[in-house]
């Protein structure tokens, strides 16, 4: 890639290549020999049904799956490898008595807690950027589905990824959550930075994506949402929940 393109953006994004990737678990084969390209800068959506291997094939990248076949991430020369993680779901024991504050401060600090209970400029502004700044002293397990997902976010965002990967970011969001979200992807993007999701809102990813794959075991198709969503095998259809036309409007 030329420097001239590097310019462009403020997030070195890097591109992710699969070449017959496969994983299986014992006799069940989760992924069949996929070979693909998540180009650089783009926001990529990954679709198929349930248990199709959609969330292996991120694990699979993040380097938490043993697989076959050969996967590389082309970081470009002044990225600083970095990447952020958004699980499907939240990590976390909720019966530990941690706020969102020390969650926040054992996510980024290199120290025990208790030398410092400042937060950093950073963390201030990824966790005003959610709206959860009245609840930095709130138990994480007194937050309600929505609030920790938006707190999951703001953590995968923390150390300023190149490259971020979610699975179902929008899972508990309400209109406004999905619209604060959706904001902030949209800037990540716009910077340069690569995204690979998981979502089974079809109406988000025509709206805001760049490529469409769909998964089930194997890669069946993969097209720009135009193309995809228009020409698509008949064997791929929505569930009915998929099909949401009211999308919530981006939040300043």
């Amino acid at each position: 890639m030329s420097q001239t393109v590097l310019s462009k953006y403020a997030i070195p994004g890097p591109s992710v290549q699969l070449n017959e990737v496969s994983v299986s678990e014992g006799e069940l084969r989760l992924l069949d020999n996929i070979s693909t390209e998540f180009f650089a800068h783009g926001w990529h959506a990954v679709l198929g049904p349930n248990g199709g291997g959609k969330s292996t094939l991120l694990k699979t990248i993040l380097g938490l799956t043993a697989h076959q076949g050969t996967l590389q991430i082309l970081w470009p020369e002044q990225s600083e490898c970095k990447l952020g993680y958004l699980p499907q779901s939240m990590p976390f024991d909720a019966s530990l008595p941690i706020s969102v504050r020390d969650y926040l401060l054992m996510s980024l600090s290199k120290k025990p807690i208790w030398f410092s209970r400042k937060l950093p400029a950073e963390i201030q502004a990824a966790i005003q950027q959610v709206h959860l700044t009245e609840k930095l002293d709130r138990r994480v397990g007194d937050l309600s589905g929505g609030e920790r997902q938006r707190l999951m976010l703001a953590t995968a965002l923390l150390k300023s990824p190149d490259l971020l990967i979610l699975d179902e970011p929008m899972t508990g969001l309400d209109q406004s959550g999905q619209a604060d979200v959706l904001g902030i992807l949209s800037e990540y993007h716009q910077s340069g930075g690569t995204i690979i999701m998981v979502e089974h809102n079809w109406a988000l990813v025509e709206q805001h994506c760049d490529q469409v794959y769909w998964i089930d075991q194997q890669l069946k198709h993969q097209a720009a949402p135009a193309d995809f969503f228009t020409n698509r095998p008949q064997d791929i259809q929505p569930r009915l929940e998929d099909i949401q036309p009211n999308l919530p409007e981006l939040n300043a």
